[in-house]
């Protein structure tokens, strides 16, 4: 069995197929240099989420 690369934070585990968009150039760079990057862009799409249910 393979090595475990990474650990959800949360209890529920995340969906196998990745979210993914197009970005400026340079943009990449730069939000994969902030520190925990991925579960603040999951926090705000959460968020997000919860504001666009609430105007239907």
């Amino acid at each position: 069995m393979g090595t475990i690369k990474f650990k959800p934070q949360k209890k529920l585990a995340y969906d196998k197929t990745p979210l993914q968009l197009k970005v400026s150039l340079g943009v990449r760079e730069k939000v994969m240099a902030i520190s925990g990057w991925q579960e603040i862009l999951r926090d705000f799409l959460d968020e997000m989420i919860a504001k666009n249910e609430k105007r239907t």
